[in-house]
Formats: structure tokens, sequence, C-alpha cells
């Protein structure tokens, strides 16, 4: 029986040095939709577009996708950037690491295609962004000791 465990607790153990987290391939939007003259529209269809452009607000579109939801009884909408209808591009495949990134908002009030800038604006660091950025430096420094110290360093954002 000890030997079945320890030939158990071997594999898992071999298993667990190939597992990595992955980032969502996704960002949080959440909106809450007026009309021109600032009127909530509850219960409504609305189109929504998003554009993550490259280097500048007027730069090269990376990827595009769209949406059509429709707002709650607050005139709310929440979505997921990166799991729309894609127009073109890969969310997976943007390069983050090159240039600045910027996003722009198009929408559509009437739930069809005829979108409406409402303007661009450069993506910063979110908490996660910022965790991540600090355990990569972690798994990769040799002189943390053994895989479970580096776990707990990991676990503690140390």
């Amino acid at each position: 029986m000890k030997q079945k465990l320890l030939l158990l607790a071997i594999i898992i153990l071999a298993y667990s040095q190939n597992i990595f987290a992955q980032a969502p391939q996704a960002v949080p939007y959440q909106a809450v939709i007026r009309n021109a003259n600032g009127n909530i529209l509850p219960n409504q269809l609305v189109g929504v577009r998003f554009s993550i452009r490259d280097s500048i607000a007027t730069g090269t579109i990376l990827y595009q996708e769209t949406y059509s939801i429709k707002t709650n009884s607050q005139g709310l909408i929440n979505l997921n950037i990166g799991q729309g209808t894609i127009v073109t591009g890969t969310f997976a495949s943007i390069n983050w690491a090159t240039n600045n990134k910027f996003i722009q908002t198009d929408i559509d009030i009437t739930g069809e295609a005829n979108y409406t800038s409402l303007g661009t604006t450069q993506f910063l660091s979110v908490p996660f962004a910022l965790f991540s950025s600090k355990a990569g430096s972690i798994i990769s420094s040799t002189n943390k000791g053994s895989d479970a110290n580096t776990l707990l360093y990991l676990t503690n954002g140390f």
C-alpha cells in the first residue's frame, strides 16, 4: 500500500511541475447605456464594438469584435472583451509586451451596426497584471529554495 501511495505521489509531483497558471484571455467591461439626452436605456438591445489599436489612439487595429446585447432594467451591460463576435484579428495573439495598446469603444443604441464612437483610451495596468509580472520574476529565480517555498512565495505575492 505504501508503495502505491509513493508511486502516486511521484506521478502527481511530476505532472505538477508542468502546470502553469494561464491569464484569462478577456478583459471585463461594464457600462450604463444612455441616449443623447442622458436618459438611461433599460431593457434595450444595443450594439457594441471594441477595437484594440496598436501604438497610438489612431493606430492599426490589431483586434476588433462586436456584441449585440440587451441592457438590464438599469441600462447596464456586462461584457468580456475578447469573447465577442470577431471582426478581425485574434485576441490571444495580441502582443501586449510591444507598444502601447489603445481601446476604441463604439456603440449603436438601436441594436444595429451603425456605430458611434465613444472614444479611445490607452490600456493601463490592472492589479492582476501587476501581480503576474511579479510572479513571473519569482518563477525565473533560482535561489528561492525548494518548489514548496516557490509555491509559498507565489501564493503570498512575494
